[in-house]
Order: C-alpha cells, then structure tokens, then sequence
C-alpha cells in the first residue's frame, strides 16, 4: 500500500539555507530520501555522526529536517496549496 510520507529537508547551497519539500510513497533511509531528491549517486557523508550529504561535486549538502506519514486528506490539501506536487 502507498504512504504519503512528507519529508523537509534541510538543504545548504554555497551559503544560503533553505529548507524543501518532497513526497515520498514509501518510507527510506535518510540516505536513501536524500539519495533520490537530489540525485546523489554516491553517499559522502560531512561528518562520521552526521546524516548530512554531500552532493556529487561536493559543494552543496543536504539533510532530512523531519519526516511525517500523512492521511490522503493531508495531501491532497497540501498539494492543492502548491506546497507539494
């Protein structure tokens, strides 16, 4: 059965912060959310107790902030606000 698993990701490009949002329908890794939002092909870790990914030309890094499960009703209220696709 398919979830809708919203997940915030904590996202550093160069010097500015932001967080993103991305809808998942099955529940991951942290790696493995990462791995698919960004396209990373290979897991370069920032620090050894950190779950914060490099991307492939290891200039900008990416984490998962939060991840919540939400009802059908949940989601298709987000999505109609544009907040996910």
């Amino acid at each position: 059965m398919s979830k809708n698993i919203l997940v915030k990701f904590h996202c550093q490009i160069g010097e500015h912060e932001h967080l993103d949002y991305h809808l998942f329908h099955k529940k991951k890794s942290e790696w493995g959310y990462c791995k698919e939002f960004w396209g990373i092909s290979k897991k370069d870790n920032v620090g050894l107790k950190d779950l914060t990914f490099w991307d492939d030309h290891m200039e900008n890094a990416i984490s998962v902030y939060s991840e919540i499960e939400l009802t059908d009703e949940q989601t298709k209220t987000l999505k109609e606000l544009g907040v996910i696709y």
